[in-house]
């Protein structure tokens, strides 16, 4: 009995390698063939994530990704994770509500459209910057140089 154990058992990791790779392989066919059929205007999604359409697929190693209006980026081929469809591209963004208004920063003042609001408001009403900040602040409004003093 004991002699036919490790035979056994021999059999059945080769059986279980071998399915294993044939399924690697057939997994890696569809995937070479999903980012061979791609062609400009194609909805995508990357292995990062990001979701994006085709605007240029003529190079064989990287594609021109559009990520949002006027906004290109280069990636490598291999970055494409599936393909999205049109009717499932809706549905990417599906409970995105955009800012009621945009903050832009102005020293320690936020601007809103609705108003200006303090750093002190937003941080209730103490300034718990870092000490060392302001040292550094005060260095370089003396013209010096942070790390001619760490000498």
């Amino acid at each position: 009995m004991e002699s036919l154990l490790f035979p056994l058992l021999l059999v059945l990791l080769a059986g279980f390698m071998f399915f294993s790779m044939r399924k690697q392989k057939k997994r890696a066919a569809e995937q070479q063939d999903m980012q061979n059929s791609i062609q400009t205007g194609t909805r995508i999604q990357l292995t990062s994530g990001l979701f994006g359409t085709i605007i240029d697929a003529s190079s064989a190693d990287y594609i021109d990704v559009e990520i949002a209006t006027g906004v290109v980026t280069r990636w490598n081929r291999l970055a494409i994770m599936k393909v999205v469809p049109t009717e499932d591209a809706a549905a990417t963004y599906a409970g995105y509500v955009p800012p009621s208004a945009p903050l832009t920063a102005d020293g320690d003042e936020f601007s809103t459209i609705d108003g200006t609001v303090s750093y002190d408001s937003i941080s209730g009403g103490d300034d718990d910057r870092d000490a060392d900040d302001t040292e550094i602040n005060l260095r370089k409004d003396q013209g010096g140089n942070s790390s001619d003093s760490d000498k």
